[in-house]
């Protein structure tokens, strides 16, 4: 997409994420899940957790809630403002950056994760290999590097114009087009009030569950484990996402 860089999904969704994507996942079986996977030694208690794209906070901010040491990452110095803003939200070590390769120098951790999809929003395939490496890198001795995304289903290109929001003051419509043959879609949703419009555009590169082990497995990992959702629901064949656990190989 022509103007759209790593920065501008959040930049551009930032004022609006909160309100349209909350509710998207149980944010509370996803801080319980990834506290327990970072309770590497229950002496000594919890290592620190980072968050690949942490946004403003939606998983972030529960968790750092459990007393976990969470650090988190994104290119949108926008979405690090709102998280900032909130209650709780100087619990959350905040660092502006490359999700795929995070200036955190030789810092590790008992689990690194990308939730909800956001490993995808790096559209270059090298990009997403880069993520795995530099997670494998960063993973204390017992540690998860956490990935939850949508299973891809088989499609044919797609082209779409269908409104997202009508009210008395404002229409949100969404455009987008998807073309499988490139595991890519994009699209824009043109919020329309008396105030103006604003545009907000996303850009997706998606994987198949066969090429994210590919890429764990080149970056030294294995898939320890594969679940259905943050409840570690059992993952099934027609499950529509899935939240898989890796970790260093023997």
């Amino acid at each position: 997409m022509d103007g759209y860089d790593d920065a501008t999904y959040g930049d551009r969704f930032a004022a609006v994420y909160d309100d349209w994507y909350g509710g998207i996942t149980d944010a509370g079986a996803c801080a319980a899940l990834l506290a327990d996977l970072a309770d590497l030694d229950h002496d000594a208690g919890g290592g620190p957790v980072l968050e690949l794209g942490v946004g403003t906070g939606r998983l972030a901010l529960p968790l750092a809630g459990l007393g976990v040491q969470v650090v988190g990452v994104d290119t949108s110095e926008a979405m690090l403002a709102e998280l900032a803003a909130k209650p709780g939200g100087d619990a959350v070590e905040l660092v502006v950056g490359d999700m795929a390769d995070p200036p955190l120098g030789d810092r590790s951790f008992a689990v690194v994760f990308v939730a909800y999809n956001t490993l995808f929003n790096l559209v270059d395939p090298a990009d997403q290999e880069r993520c795995f490496a530099s997670a494998a890198r960063r993973l204390l001795p017992g540690g998860s590097f956490v990935v939850e995304a949508f299973v891809p289903a088989p499609g044919q290109a797609q082209q779409a114009v269908a409104p997202r929001t009508i009210t008395a003051d404002r229409v949100v419509l969404s455009v987008s087009q998807t073309d499988p043959g490139r595991q890519e879609a994009m699209g824009q949703y043109v919020d329309i009030t008396e105030a103006g419009i604003a545009l907000r555009p996303w850009h997706i590169r998606w994987s198949t569950l066969d090429q994210l082990d590919a890429m764990a497995a080149r970056a030294g990992l294995v898939l320890a484990d594969r679940w259905a959702d943050w409840e570690r629901t059992p993952f099934g064949v027609d499950a529509p996402s899935h939240v898989s656990r890796y970790q260093l190989a023997p």
